[in-house]
């Protein structure tokens, strides 16, 4: 009896470690997807092709799907464009996304976020084409397993759970395919979600500049049960002084310790919006990006030679909680209760099968 309990208490524990390692890749390897998924314009949409490669002409291939059931990504490490399928893709995207060995529910909550994401993107592609995509909906660095993971890939990421890992996928996204967010006049929402919050996720107006009904900030208090929910960065005045300089040239660090760092403007959710430090004031998210911090919910502690960065949560903020759909999921909620939770009123729909 003893056994089996020690056997389940360590079950148990490398279940919960397994998703949130698998989180921590999202933005530190690839970033981000996204960092995350932004909300206007993810990052990997901005990266261009090497300008001497040209991709391939998959327009003109007469097997490919129709309009409505494929994407076309420009795979910005050898300039080629590939043709995927609407289901390999959202298996593919899952599997970069999240964990799979999260429940099943949140499994499919992810999905149906991450494919209105980017069928968003899609079509606002499609409507009006960015030419540095050359014909594509959407660029990532393939090579380097961004945004989507073929079937090879999966195989060489999952190595030995690839088997029971690539079911789950294949599972979730059965369960769900063909389902989006949609808003009270059906169109797309752009279902942004993120690794972890600091127990309460963001408002899009807040963090993005924009409102939406479907983006506003929710309780998710799981999170805060998270092994690394908080972590701490040090670095030090000469690092600190470097990496702010990047961002305003005119930047100094007085010497004198105790009135170096100001008071910094917060969202209720916690995230630094402006803050000052030495003469210059700057905003959490460029703080964030020059130190490759986790989230922008930090608090800084000087020490003299040393900053002491106190970091909650990961990633933006905005949307579902990868953490948080997870352990609902665990507390028996369904999919549709996720989304529900983390998106408000935006409607579930199906496009096709």
């Amino acid at each position: 009896m003893k056994r089996k309990v020690i056997c389940s208490i360590a079950a148990f524990v490398i279940m919960a470690l397994l998703p949130l390692l698998s989180l921590g890749s999202i933005e530190k390897d690839a970033l981000p997807v996204y960092e995350d998924a932004s909300a206007e314009e993810s990052s990997v949409s901005r990266s261009s092709p090497a300008p001497e490669d040209k991709p391939d002409d998959t327009s003109k291939d007469e097997n490919a799907p129709s309009d409505e059931q494929y994407f076309k990504i420009l795979d910005t490490s050898s300039g080629k464009i590939i043709t995927v399928d609407d289901r390999e893709f959202c298996c593919g995207a899952l599997g970069y996304e999240m964990a799979p060995l999260y429940e099943i529910e949140a499994l499919k909550a992810q999905c149906v976020a991450c494919y209105t994401h980017f069928c968003l993107m899609r079509e606002k592609q499609r409507s009006s084409p960015d030419p540095e995509l050359k014909g594509a909906d959407i660029s990532a660095d393939l090579s380097a397993n961004q945004v989507w993971l073929s079937d090879e890939a999966m195989k060489k990421k999952w190595g030995e759970l690839y088997t029971r890992s690539r079911k789950r996928i294949d599972q979730a996204v059965d369960e769900c395919f063909g389902e989006v967010l949609c808003d009270d006049k059906g169109k797309l929402i752009d279902a942004t979600y993120f690794a972890l919050s600091s127990g309460n996720t963001e408002n899009a107006k807040d963090i993005f500049g924009f409102d939406s009904p479907y983006l506003r900030a929710a309780p998710s208090p799981f999170d805060l049960k998270a092994p690394d929910q908080r972590t701490e960065t040090a670095v030090s005045a000469e690092e600190l002084c470097s990496a702010l300089t990047s961002l305003k040239k005119d930047f100094t660090l007085p010497d004198e310790k105790g009135s170096r760092i100001g008071e910094p403007e917060r969202t209720k959710s916690g995230t630094v919006l402006k803050i000052t430090i030495g003469d210059q004031e700057f905003t959490g998210a460029q703080i964030r990006e020059v130190l490759n911090l986790r989230s922008a919910n930090f608090d800084i502690s000087d020490e003299g030679d040393n900053f002491v960065f106190t970091v909650n949560g990961y990633g933006h903020g905005v949307g579902l909680s990868q953490y948080g759909a997870n352990a609902m999921a665990q507390q028996g909620a369904d999919y549709k209760e996720i989304l529900h939770h983390y998106y408000g009123e935006a409607e579930c729909k199906q496009t096709h099968k």
